[in-house]
């Protein structure tokens, strides 16, 4: 390959075909020899005739030219010229690509995979052999072997982005077993398509692949880079969750999305991270009862298992209740009170009260230590009803058990000083593997020298859950209805042991009060947690793939994600835990540069750029042009016969169009053809309005998108891509319907925008604004939207009503009652009076809060974007909505005509 500069040839010999084009000019001027002269008498008769024929000798000089560009074109075409091309592969060497489809390849899969396919093709094309390996295989004992690119093809295909991490370490022992075994040669050209992030095996993986020969390591752009979420947090109003990236050259906008287990949001919010950040929290503010649905916590718009966060029972925070003792009073901060409240803050909505006032207060567990003892009935029947109990012992209970108990207690209890009190304190036991606090740590310093004995024979193993070193319980527990009751027994405070000193005490508290949200202290029988649903590449739960494994409950703290432990919900009988792809102290690294032999390039790079076909289309386009300049020149096309100098002329203007692409000919044009209003004119469009905010009018866009095939499909209109308006330039009255989404945060519009809206709604447009904020409409406590206030209050809005049964809305097209969208229940107002309305009887507004632009949202593919409440049913009547709204606005009050009422009768069944 010949270069020059950023250009290059494929075939340069070819090239020399140019030295020939000045023989080529001799011959296209060449002149005919002359006839041989003869006397013919009658000719005489014409000697003195006057001879205007111009015969010329030669071709003009202006299609001389012509020729000699075409051939000069066919030339340069066959030398193959290259734009920017590729670092040639020397000695024909196999083709061997890697490629990292963990979890972090999920935004740039795509690129990944067309980037691989064009390296299969160059393979192919040059003959040259090719092996494909993939380093989050679930099946990493694969056989690996050079063969037809087609063959590295169809594993392409059938490979899909994991979500876990890769290992990269298995990989490289994979290619190294190959290379030493023969299967894979020892020179060939690498191409390591990875997703940037520095995980297990980077170097191993490297060194490997450094002695086979070039590898170039090509990395996603800074917009396809990896996001991650970190492990939620809990904070007094809400939670905070940290949003990671390894590539901090852009500044970037990150939408958030909490949902609950129906797929119902229940919150967003959005944070930027600035230039040469690299992490960020977002908090979000939340009610306990709203932050106790959060099942998951996602990043919209690059969906993928690290950007996915899934909670378990231990994510939801109970409401739990201390019953108040007045005698704990005297020393605060030495009761047990105190050490009650201390342990269980930080992972409960702790309250401490009166019973009254507690039960009232809709707690999921109740906390009784011996002062707070009482024997209300409402008590049992609290636990009953499935609430949780946790008693502490003390003096009184030792003196006089009750029947609120696990099991059965002696009388007067081992109380140190007694007969039965031993010289030492006492160590906790180790916990069983079917105990609820199994893999906790047992500190040596959690000493216990007082406690309250269980009858010997009521004890059972079930019901006890920790026990001292000498065998005697110290935590029991069983169902009572559909509750718990849990005992201590010893006291709250370090009076009777030095438990509540330690860390050891709440984090078994906190193991305990999981069975306020329903779960099950008592694990399966093989001690085991159970992947019951397994995230995907793309973050979402589905089954759990073949190659997943139990673990172990001891081991469960050290869990990672894997292809053996996939990231997910998993079950221990029926309690929950969530393994995420980044657990607590995990951060993400970017892939080392000085990796051994690895040259690293950007997969948004610009690719070479071959010019031989087009080149070669624009020689069999001239080549026409020529045949009609020739046979007009020859007569044969008297229309197109072209004057001496006016051929020229035209031929010259046409070869310089030709040459240059017309730019400057089509400059003036094309201002004027691609501007805002004549795209908007020439056809049917929907409109939505331009926020600012990235993620919203993505959205707003592929709703409109979605929309507009649904109505392709379903009727006669035909409508195009919908185009983004700015009410503070663009022109609005081109657009039979603008979607307007409001966020809290919208700013006021300026005297020339309200302007511009009056106009368009006066002159019988409709706009459609949609606050989308149905589900959490209720925090504002019935207050109006901050974000539509704003907006309506330079615009010229007549009175509002709720839409009633027989508006038209609920007939233009489709009979409905409701007008769902992402969520439903939200309620729609349009113009009150009909007959005051801006056009003839129809509405010039309609004002929602249902996210409807979510339910029409589709990629590109044509698949929903966005999970809707109710399913795909309300995502059809959604749709359906949407089409209601389209003939609305074009068709008018057209259906409220008496003429209807028959028809629309009859599809009632009435």
């Amino acid at each position: 390959m010949f270069a020059l500069g950023p250009l290059a040839f494929a075939a340069p010999l070819a090239l020399f075909g140019l030295l020939t084009l000045p023989i080529l000019w001799r011959l296209l001027r060449a002149t005919p020899p002359p006839p041989r002269r003869a006397i013919f008498p009658p000719l005489r008769l014409l000697k003195n005739a006057p001879d205007d024929a111009e015969t010329p000798h030669h071709a003009p000089w202006w299609l001389i030219l012509f020729r000699l560009l075409l051939a000069a074109i066919v030339i340069i075409a066959l030398a193959r010229p290259v734009w920017q091309p590729e670092p040639e592969v020397t000695n024909n060497r196999p083709l061997l690509l890697v490629m990292d489809n963990g979890w972090a390849s999920a935004a740039a899969w795509r690129d990944m995979v067309r980037e691989a396919n064009y390296r299969l093709d160059q393979a192919e094309e040059a003959g040259r052999t090719a092996a494909i390996v993939f380093t989050a295989e679930d099946t990493p004992d694969a056989e690996l072997v050079l063969g037809d690119p087609d063959t590295a093809r169809r594993q392409l295909e059938g490979e899909d982005v994991q979500a876990w991490p890769p290992n990269r370490s298995v990989a490289a022992a994979r290619i190294r077993q190959a290379v030493e075994s023969g299967a894979l040669d020892a020179s060939m050209q690498t191409i390591w398509l990875t997703d940037g992030l520095e995980t297990q095996g980077a170097s191993d993986l490297a060194a490997v692949l450094d002695p086979l020969g070039p590898v170039t390591a090509i990395l996603p752009g800074p917009g396809r880079s990896p996001l991650a979420l970190g492990t939620p947090v809990a904070t007094p109003n809400g939670f905070a969750v940290d949003v990671q990236r390894v590539t901090a050259e852009l500044d970037r906008t990150v939408s958030l999305v909490a949902t609950a287990q129906d797929g119902r949001a229940v919150a967003r919010t959005e944070i930027t991270l600035a230039p040469s950040v690299t992490s960020a929290r977002a908090e979000i503010e939340l009610p306990l009862d709203l932050r106790n649905r959060v099942s998951a916590i996602r990043i919209e718009g690059q969906t993928s298992a690290g950007g996915t966060q899934l909670t378990d029972d231990a994510w939801q925070r109970p409401r739990v209740g201390v019953i108040d003792a007045p005698s704990e009073d005297g020393q605060p901060l030495l009761s047990d009170l105190h050490y009650i409240m201390r342990a269980i803050e930080p992972f409960t909505e702790a309250r401490r009260d009166d019973l009254d006032a507690l039960l009232e207060g809709n707690v999921s567990a109740l906390v009784m230590i011996d002062a707070a003892r009482t024997d209300d009935p409402r008590v049992l029947e609290f636990v009953n009803r499935g609430g949780l109990l946790i008693r502490f012992a003390g003096p009184r209970l030792a003196a006089r058990p009750d029947d609120m108990l696990p099991v059965q207690l002696r009388e007067g209890g081992r109380l140190f000083g007694s007969a039965l009190s031993w010289e030492d304190p006492q160590n906790i036991a180790p916990f069983g593997a079917d105990s609820p606090f199994a893999g906790l740590a047992v500190p040596a310093e959690a000493t216990i020298s007082r406690q309250v004995l269980a009858e010997p024979g009521t004890a059972s193993a079930d019901r006890v859950w920790a026990r001292l070193e000498d065998g005697t319980p110290l935590v029991t527990a069983m169902r009572q209805g559909d509750g718990w009751v849990v005992l201590f027994h010893v006291t709250a405070g370090p009076e009777w042991s030095e438990l509540p000193l330690t860390g050891l005490f709440p984090r078994m508290l906190r193991r305990v009060t999981s069975l306020a949200q329903g779960g099950s202290a008592t694990p399966s029988q093989s001690g085991a947690y159970v992947l019951d649903r397994a995230l995907d590449g793309e973050g979402r739960l589905g089954n759990p793939p073949v190659s997943a494994r139990p673990v172990p409950s001891q081991n469960w703290e050290n869990a990672t994600a894997s292809a053996l432990t996939p990231p997910g919900i998993y079950r221990i009988g029926t309690a929950s835990a969530a393994l995420n792809v980044l657990r607590a102290g995990d951060t993400l690294e970017a892939l080392p540069r000085n990796l051994p032999g690895v040259t690293f390039a950007n997969l948004e790079a610009p690719a070479e750029r071959r010019f031989a076909g087009a080149l070669l289309a624009l020689a069999l386009f001239l080549f026409a042009i020529d045949a009609i300049i020739a046979l007009a020149l020859a007569g044969r096309l008297p229309r197109l016969r072209l004057p001496r100098g006016g051929g020229a002329v035209a031929a010259v203007l046409l070869v310089a169009g030709l040459m240059t692409h017309a730019p400057q000919a089509q400059a003036q044009d094309a201002d004027y053809l691609d501007s805002f209003e004549m795209e908007a004119a020439l056809d049917l469009r929907f409109g939505y309005v331009r926020t600012g905010n990235r993620e919203i009018d993505e959205r707003s866009r592929a709703g409109l998108s979605g929309l507009s095939q649904q109505i392709w499909r379903r009727s006669a209109m035909e409508p195009e891509e919908p185009m983004a308006v700015n009410v503070e330039e663009n022109e609005l009255v081109f657009f039979p319907i603008i979607y307007w989404p409001i966020t809290n945060d919208a700013p006021p519009l300026t005297d020339e925008a309200a302007a511009r809206v009056n106009r368009y709604i006066q002159s019988g447009g409709l706009i459609v604004f949609d606050t989308q904020d149905a589900d959490t409409a209720v925090s504002r406590a019935g207050a109006p939207h901050p974000g539509l206030m704003r907006v309506l209050e330079a615009i010229d809005v007549p009175p509002l009503a709720q839409v009633d049964p027989d508006h038209v809305l609920t007939k233009s097209f489709y009979l409905l009652q409701e007008f769902p969208g992402r969520v439903t229940g939200g309620a729609v107002w349009v113009e009150a009076d009909p007959d005051g309305a801006s056009r003839d009887g129809t509405s010039g507004v309609v004002i929602g809060s249902n996210d409807w632009a979510s339910a029409w949202a589709v990629d590109d593919a044509g698949q929903p974007l966005y999970p809707v409440e109710g399913g795909e049913r309300e995502r059809e009547m959604a749709r359906r909505f949407g089409v209601n709204l389209a003939m609305y606005a074009l068709t008018g009050n057209y259906k409220a005509d008496q003429v209807h009422i028959p028809a629309l009768l009859e599809r009632l069944g009435q």
